[in-house]
């Protein structure tokens, strides 16, 4: 008798846990692709403005962390390394350092990243110590 409980107990604990195993309960990261677009803006060196901008690709994997790589057009500043983090409201923050005249500047990136179906939208700001500017990219989704 005590080993038919004792069964019985181990089934209706297993026929609980093995479908919650099996089910696909996970949601994936909404905001997982990638994304390339533009940003601009212009910094401030010994009181003469200088403006910037060029190309930015950005990656975020299915559990937010975002990097990518941001390029000048006018050749003014060397390719920079984008760390981000997107949150599960779509939030990005980041930060790159770029080099401009042989002085780095670290600016700081804030955006919000927007998902339509397959398709991914970020749009957003930076700020540094010399200035500041906006971005935008459009891209897909790979989640």
């Amino acid at each position: 008798m005590k080993t038919a409980k004792w069964f019985l107990a181990v089934a209706a604990v297993l026929s609980i846990i093995v479908p919650l195993t099996l089910c696909s309960c996970s949601h994936s990261f909404p905001y997982q692709g990638s994304v390339t677009g533009n940003w601009s803006g212009q910094l401030t060196i010994l009181a003469r403005a200088i403006p910037v901008g060029g190309k930015l690709s950005i990656t975020v994997d299915a559990k937010g962390a975002g990097s990518g790589t941001v390029s000048s057009s006018n050749g003014g500043a060397a390719p920079a390394t984008m760390t981000a983090q997107v949150d599960s409201n779509g939030n990005l923050t980041g930060t790159v350092s770029f080099t401009l005249a042989g002085t780095t500047f670290v600016s700081n990136w804030q955006g919000k990243i927007t998902a339509s179906g397959n398709l991914l939208s970020i749009q957003g700001t930076w700020t540094s110590q010399h200035g500041s500017g906006s971005f935008s990219a459009n891209g897909n989704s790979s989640k």
